[in-house]
């Protein structure tokens, strides 16, 4: 008889390594990684809005992420130690990289992220340098004698002194090729989404410098700082930016700024000299709206009006412009990020205050609510301003939000009339539109296009401009885009035209623009600002005899 136990037992050695033995699974992490790849292409390509496109970008790499390594970790089969090594080894690569070469992580119109590298300047940097290589003699103009006072040829608020985004001038040359814009000043400034006012040869803006919240007089021919009035104050979100939001309010007497924490201080706008300040957080008993006070200060009679939200009738407040004591509040509303304005509707002038929560018509010598519309978005940002056309007013906000026209002097249950029920055919989301002839001129989700009042039908789209901004000159749109170039584009409902364009604040550095900030037009010259740098340029004009 043969002994074979111990050959049996070799055997059973065998097959128990073999079964012990660990299999990469590698099948399961093809098909993850291509389900991953597939779903993001696929969001790309179904989900037409840019904002919401992103976000559900942003979730499914999430998703994916947690599904990645949860194979990996548990079923990827591949050994213990290699397992938590190749872990450890991802997250410090991604730790080392973000805290060791990563600056900045800032985000465009569409929430895509823009990273900004260690070699790469800040906004800060940039106007430090330019400052520190800037002399007395240029940092300041004894020779401005002029007086102050405002004419009609000024632009001494935020959109225009209508502030409906209207160039009240005439625009002679429209072939910008054959007769370029000619570059006049450019230079760093503090990070903000202000716009300008501008009043004879002084230029005001609003600036973030460090840990200074700041209103900036510049002279307008040469871009040289002639005073500066500053506040310890920083606002910074990721998303958001860094910096103020709205723009000075100029009068004869008085320049009025809201900072982004919703300091409102009264200037001297000769000398920048305080006059008085007080806290939209302290008078409204309300908390900072989560992208900052972004409504400019307006001017009625006796009194500034501003949006500051809230409870127990402060969502808007009056001051008087001399002594800063609060005139009136009314509403009780979510603040919004829209600028107040007045209309004047069926023979009467109405404040109208776009809030987080819809439109209210107010009485601006009082504050007495005329009326309130419903009408939001899934976060609540409303910002586009309303606008008058003809006897209607059409609003419009962003995100999942619609627009719509309605008809104020018709009343349904103290709430103004629809023209049409609303759509998505002009999605505003931080951009401005303008008015002419009865249509309406706006970024839908980026894209240039054109709404008729009365019917609410989108007569064209086109022109992919992102989240820029334009103005309505003599029957023309100047359109702002985004990534700083500017472009002619005609205002007629028949079809989309543009006309020409050119560079103005297309990169700096290295760092692609952001331009979000609202352009200035005012005695042919074109005012221009990012969250980086300022420009003017003197544009092509015939004269006019």
């Amino acid at each position: 008889m043969v002994d074979t136990s111990g050959d049996s037992s070799q055997d059973i050695d065998v097959v128990s390594h073999q079964v012990s033995a660990p299999r990469f699974r590698w099948k399961a992490g093809v098909l993850i990684i291509a389900a991953g790849v597939i779903s993001i292409w696929g969001m790309t390509q179904m989900i037409p809005n840019q904002t919401f496109r992103m976000i559900g970008i942003y979730y499914g790499v999430v998703v994916w992420a947690v599904v990645a390594m949860i194979w990996w970790l548990f079923l990827s089969g591949v050994r213990r130690g290699i397992r938590l090594g190749c872990l450890i080894a991802i997250v410090a690569c991604g730790l080392g990289t973000w805290f060791g070469l990563v600056r900045q992580l800032k985000f465009n119109g569409a929430m895509a992220p823009k990273i900004v590298w260690i070699w790469q300047y800040t906004a800060e940097e940039l106007r430090n340098e330019w400052q520190d290589k800037q002399t007395s003699s240029t940092l300041t103009d004894v020779h401005l004698n002029e007086s102050f006072s405002i004419t009609a040829a000024d632009w001494p608020r935020y959109r225009g002194a209508d502030g409906d985004g209207v160039v009240n001038e005439r625009l002679t040359i429209r072939d910008w090729k054959k007769e370029p814009p000619k570059l006049l000043w450019r230079h760093p400034i503090g990070e903000a989404w202000s716009s300008f006012a501008v009043v004879g040869p002084r230029l005001f803006t609003q600036e973030q410098r460090g840990e200074q919240e700041c209103v900036v007089c510049y002279h307008a021919d040469s871009g040289n700082e002639l005073w500066i009035h500053q506040d310890n104050v920083r606002y910074e979100t990721a998303m958001g930016g860094i910096g103020p939001r709205a723009t000075p309010t100029v009068t004869n007497s008085g320049l009025y700024a809201v900072g982004a924490k919703g300091l409102l201080t009264c200037l001297d706008p000769v000398t920048g000299e305080k006059k008085w300040q007080r806290s939209l957080l302290d008078d409204a008993q309300t908390k900072s709206p989560e992208w900052g006070f972004a409504g400019s200060p307006l001017i009625w009679k006796h009194t500034v009006i501003v949006i500051a939200g809230g409870s127990d009738n402060k969502a808007v407040l009056a001051y008087h412009q001399v002594t800063g004591e609060i005139v009136w509040g009314s509403g009780n509303h979510r603040t919004g990020y829209s600028s107040p304005r007045i209309e004047t509707i069926d023979g009467q002038p109405v404040l109208l205050a776009f809030h987080g929560d819809g439109l209210a018509a107010l009485n601006p010598n009082d504050g007495e609510q005329l009326w309130h519309y419903p009408f939001t978005n899934m976060y609540h940002v409303n910002v586009a301003q309303p606008l008058l056309a003809g006897t209607n007013l059409f609003i419009g906000t962003g995100y999942d939000g619609h627009c719509v026209a309605l008809d104020p002097a018709t009343q349904i249950d103290g709430q103004p009339a629809e023209l049409w029920a609303p759509n998505r055919n002009l999605r505003l989301k931080f951009n401005e539109a303008v008015v002419r002839d009865g249509f309406v001129y706006g970024l839908d989700d980026g894209i240039l296009c054109c709404i008729d009042v009365a019917t609410g039908e989108r007569k064209w789209k086109g022109g992919r401009y992102n989240f820029g901004q334009l103005l309505l000159w003599d029957g023309i749109l100047l359109v702002q885009a985004e990534k700083g170039y500017v472009t002619l584009v005609e205002a007629s409902p028949a079809s989309f035209k543009e006309l020409t364009r050119f560079s103005a604040l297309t990169s700096n550095r290295g760092m692609s623009a952001r331009v979000w900030n609202v352009p200035v037009v005012n005695q042919s010259r074109l005012y221009i600002r990012s969250d980086r740098e300022a420009a003017c340029f003197q544009l092509p004009q015939r004269g006019t005899d």
